[in-house]
């Protein structure tokens, strides 16, 4: 239930007005006592990883806390590879990873990072993920890190990582997969590249660049996007396709 349903829940049975942000309250205590606190959930998120290896031997599952000065834990990060995925993806899928984040919304706040595959019928195919604290080069790196060993990554060599290089992230990718091929997300390039080049004409030779299977197919699409407006060719090609 809503907090605005429960203000006019409680408006009509007890004639009371209470705020939302008071019926919110309220029902963040009631879960409380319903599941327990986010805190105690968060207390057993080693026992949580136990779990999940024990129930799926070769799994990997990693946490990682921040030290407070009383000697006290506080969560910083939880990384999850499980041995089916992983041994899918090396045996089965093409050696493309995509590297993205985002926000998680609710209570406790913080990111998700995801590294996702495609299979052999080119459907996405989950790998590995991590919740962190916040997306910065420290949360990447160790990310990469555990990847890297848990798909024998080595340094990346036949191997192409698509992300839409967030300054951290690429700084983490070139230090621990120096022979990687990383390009960018064409949906994140696009974005910037209209808020330019708007138009229809612009948009049809953008995706048909972005989706290009051989270089001569590439080369000749860009070349109509050069004929039409230099200023665009050059905007594209400064992104290092």
């Amino acid at each position: 239930m809503k907090a605005r349903e429960m203000k006019e829940e409680i408006k009509k049975k007890f004639l009371c007005i209470v705020s939302k942000g008071q019926c919110y309250r309220a029902k963040r205590k009631a879960q409380e006592i319903l599941t327990g606190k986010l805190s105690e959930h968060y207390a057993r998120i080693w026992e949580y990883g136990g779990e999940i290896i024990r129930s799926n031997p070769g799994s990997t599952t990693k946490v990682g806390v921040d030290i407070k000065e009383d000697g006290s834990s506080v969560f910083k990060r939880f990384y999850v590879c499980f041995k089916a995925i992983k041994d899918g993806w090396i045996r089965g899928c093409r050696r493309v990873i995509g590297l993205d984040g985002c926000f998680l919304k609710g209570q406790c706040k913080g990111e998700l990072l995801t590294a996702i595959g495609r299979d052999g019928n080119n459907q996405v195919y989950p790998i590995a993920w991590v919740v962190v604290d916040v997306e910065n080069k420290d949360n990447w790196e160790w990310f990469i890190k555990l990847l890297v060993k848990d798909l024998g990554l080595e340094l990346g060599e036949w191997l192409t990582v698509i992300s839409d290089q967030h300054k951290g992230l690429v700084e983490a990718v070139k230090e621990n997969l120096p022979l990687v091929e990383h390009t960018q997300c064409a949906r994140h390039v696009y974005v910037n590249f209209k808020k330019v080049y708007n138009g229809i004409d612009y948009k049809r030779h953008f995706w048909a660049a972005s989706m290009s299977t051989t270089k001569s197919s590439f080369l000749e699409t860009m070349e109509e996007l050069k004929e039409m407006n230099g200023g665009a060719y050059d905007h594209l090609m400064a992104r290092n396709p």
